[in-house]
C-alpha cells in the first residue's frame, strides 16, 4: 500500500523485506482492492548485521597483520562496530569509503605482525580477500608511560570489496525468492512488481542480484525504511474510516498458509 499499487494495474506482488537480522519474501495476489498472500517464505538469520560481520572480520585480518594484535577493550571493538556500519552506509553511495579508528596497544600485546592467518582466531578470518586487499594506513605508536600506546588505523573500503565479503550471503536472498515462486505455481516473469522494503535493500549490488534474476529493475520508489510505517498508516486510516474508498485496501492473510524458513 506504501507503494500504491492499489492503486495501479497489478495482479502479482513479490515483497522482499530485507532489515539489520533477517529476510521475508512474500507472494500477493491483489484481487479488486484486496491483498491476498499467496506464499512466504525467508531467512531468519540473514541481514545487514551479516554483512557488517563479514567486514569487521576483514578489518580484524587487516589490524592482526598489520601491528600484530587483535582489539581487545570493548569501547574499541563499539567503535569498530560503528565504523563499519557507516561504511557499509556510505557504500550505498559512494565507490569507496574510509575507516579511522583509534586503538590502544599494550606492551604484551605488541608484537612482530604475521604474514598467515595461523594465530588469528577462526571466527576472525574472512573469506576472499584475494586481489581486493585494500592499502591499509599505518600510523606511528604514541607510547605512554603506563606501558600502553595508541595506534591510528586507518583503511579505505572499496564497493567491490564489500560485495566480494559478502556476495554469498547476498546470493541466499534469491533461495526463499525462489521458494515462492514455486509454492505459488509461478514463474518469475509472471511477477508484476518486486517491491523492496528494509534498509538493507538500499545495498546496490542487492539490488543487482534481484534485477539480473527477474530481468527487470524492482520498484524502489518509496524510501524502504518508511515504506513498513507508511503501509500501516495507511491500514490504520483504511480502518478507522477516514482514507478515501477508492484507495481502500485490505491485506487478507491466508490461515493455512505456513512460512518456509531458510537458516
Amino acid at each position: 500500500m506504501a507503494y500504491g499499487l492499489h492503486k495501479v494495474d497489478v495482479f502479482y506482488v513479490l515483497v522482499i523485506d530485507l532489515g539489520g537480522g533477517t529476510l521475508d519474501v512474500s507472494l500477493l495476489n491483489k484481487q479488486g482492492g484486496m491483498f491476498l498472500t499467496r506464499a512466504m517464505s525467508g531467512n531468519n538469520k540473514l541481514g545487514g548485521q551479516d554483512f557488517n560481520q563479514r567486514l569487521l572480520q576483514y578489518l580484524y585480518k587487516q589490524i592482526y597483520q598489520t601491528y600484530g594484535f587483535l582489539p581487545s577493550r570493548k569501547e574499541e571493538i563499539h567503535r569498530l562496530r560503528q565504523a563499519v556500519e557507516m561504511v557499509k552506509l556510505n557504500l550505498t553511495l559512494h565507490q569507496s569509503a574510509q575507516v579511522s579508528v583509534l586503538l590502544t596497544v599494550e606492551e604484551k600485546d605488541s608484537q612482530a605482525p604475521q604474514n598467515g592467518d595461523s594465530n588469528l582466531p577462526k571466527d576472525q578470518l574472512t573469506p576472499g580477500d584475494g586481489p581486493h586487499v585494500n592499502r591499509v594506513f599505518r600510523s606511528g605508536l604514541s607510547e605512554s608511560k603506563s606501558g600502553k600506546s595508541q595506534v591510528l588505523f586507518e583503511t579505505e573500503v572499496s564497493r567491490k570489496l564489500f560485495d566480494t565479503l559478502n556476495e554469498d550471503l547476498f546470493q541466499k536472498i534469491l533461495v526463499p525468492i525462489q521458494q515462492v515462486l514455486k509454492e505459488g505455481h509461478l514463474d518469475k516473469t509472471e511477477i508484476d512488481e518486486v517491491v523492496l522494503v528494509g534498509g538493507s535493500t538500499r545495498i546496490p549490488r542487492i539490488r543487482q542480484v534481484i534485477q539480473e534474476f527477474f530481468g527487470k529493475d524492482p520498484n524502489t520508489s518509496v524510501d524502504p525504511d518508511l515504506a513498513v510505517v507508511t503501509g500501516v498508516a495507511i491500514q490504520a486510516g483504511i480502518d478507522g474510516g477516514s482514507w478515501p474508498l477508492q484507495v481502500s485496501a485490505l491485506e487478507i492473510p491466508n490461515k493455512h498458509l505456513q512460512k518456509t524458513n531458510f537458516n
